[in-house]
């Protein structure tokens, strides 16, 4: 018999409703101890709501008293449980990380990604090959157990990782803290100022890096946890790799399988492998230019910002354009050349910028651009570099183009926030002030 998506989802699903608050979500998620709540609005229409989400909106300062149908949530695909997995795994376009299971109409389970790979035994492949061969690639992020919490955040979310290791002044480790860590101290409103060893999960439950993979595999499942911790003998941290990831390096060594069962299954991994090397790559693009997209783009600004603030001899500075009287071009030339225009001006924005420079496609006809180990002067060149060679190049329909620039630098105790806000007036001024000009902040 096939086995259908009912028989390995997950069956405990919490729901909300999209009138609830993010603050009553993170509550059900801390409650039940899940890292993810179903959210359903009154069109019988399902979204998601992860810790990733709720870390996201702690550091953006966003008040968890906020209505969830106030916020930016992520849609999720909805399947019958009598679909067999076969099925799912063959499905065309299908990047959904996670799917909700429904059955007579109603909400049954939900299932991921690692869900479907999971059910693969790996016990035939992987009896000989120890963790200690490639834990060398999952190196632990560490935090000192006397910074602030709310660091551990941080490098959380600019790491994009679920898990911190907690290691005393020896660098011995004392404890993790994670995103379940996370939920509970956010359900209790406590103050993230504190050390971090005030809310860690300790002691460590570690295993030998001589363990084998699947032995590795079945300590998780009875323990039910998410990650591994491995040591070597001398009981020191060599790294922490997930279930994900350890099920993913399964799912590449099943291709010995797929070649006895014949070109369809083979066909089906291959898609698979396709699929996920280039889901990161589109997730981060802006469609139209290429160039990153803002989240993308918010993430990389943010980390550099935590490298300057670490390293005060380090410069980092900022800038946004905006293309003059854009809307005269797509009202008079249509949007098709309009969009002809975005694109040679992001191939612009490639060539006049230097290899450490960092381009997006800020929204509309903004652009933005990092300029990491750059103080404001150096800024300025490369601003007025980027800005004459636009004045200069002819464009589709021999059209010719300006475009303003804000420009604004790292100050001592800046948040993302104060670096985009005085660009953002300074290009505000440049467009009020004649246009095709740079005008750099104002302290």
């Amino acid at each position: 018999m096939m086995t259908t998506v009912e028989d390995i989802c997950t069956k405990d699903v919490v729901t909300v409703s999209i009138n609830d608050t993010i603050e009553y979500a993170i509550k059900e998620m801390a409650k039940y101890d899940v890292r993810d709540v179903i959210i359903s609005d009154e069109k019988d229409r399902y979204y998601i709501f992860t810790t990733s989400d709720a870390i996201e909106f702690k550091i953006q300062n966003i008040s968890i008293e906020k209505k969830l149908s106030d916020i930016i949530l992520n849609r999720i695909k909805t399947i019958d449980s009598s679909i067999s997995v076969l099925e799912i795994i063959n499905q065309e376009n299908d990047s959904n990380e996670y799917m909700l299971i429904m059955k007579d109409d109603k909400v049954f389970g939900i299932l991921s990604k690692t869900d479907i790979v999971n059910n693969m035994d790996p016990k035939v492949l992987m009896k000989k090959q120890t963790i200690g061969k490639i834990i060398l690639q999952y190196k632990a992020i560490s935090i000192f157990q006397d910074e602030a919490t709310v660091n551990a955040i941080k490098l959380m979310k600019y790491q994009d990782i679920d898990s911190v290791i907690i290691i005393d002044t020896n660098h011995k480790p004392v404890g993790i803290f994670t995103t379940k860590d996370f939920l509970n101290l956010m359900n209790s409103c406590s103050d993230l100022n504190k050390p971090v060893r005030s809310f860690m999960s300790s002691p460590l439950e570690t295993v030998n890096y001589d363990i084998k993979i699947f032995e590795a595999i079945e300590f998780i499942r009875e323990k039910h946890f998410k990650r591994l911790i491995v040591t070597d003998n001398e009981n020191k941290i060599k790294g922490v790799i997930t279930q994900s990831e350890l099920l993913r390096i399964v799912n590449n060594k099943w291709m010995e399988i797929i070649k006895e069962k014949g070109l369809e299954l083979l066909k089906i991994n291959q898609k698979l492998l396709e699929k996920t090397a280039s889901l990161e790559e589109k997730a981060s693009q802006d469609f139209l230019t290429k160039l990153y997209n803002r989240r993308k783009f918010d993430s990389i600004l943010e980390y550099e910002i935590t490298q300057v603030q670490r390293d005060k001899n380090t410069k980092l500075s900022f800038l946004i354009l905006d293309i003059d009287n854009f809307k005269y071009v797509n009202d008079t030339f249509g949007h098709d050349v309009g969009d002809k225009i975005l694109q040679e001006l992001a191939n612009i924005l490639n060539v006049a910028s230097r290899k450490s420079d960092v381009i997006s496609r800020w929204g509309g006809e903004e652009f933005s651009v990092a300029l990491p180990k750059t103080n404001i002067e150096n800024a300025l060149l490369v601003a007025q570099k980027i800005r004459l060679t636009i004045e200069n190049y002819i464009f589709s329909n021999n059209l010719r183009i300006t475009c303003s620039f804000g420009v604004s630098t790292y100050h001592p105790k800046d948040l993302y926030k104060d670096l985009f806000k005085r660009a953002d007036e300074a290009l505000y001024k440049a467009k009020n002030t004649g246009k095709n000009k740079v005008v750099i902040e104002a302290i």
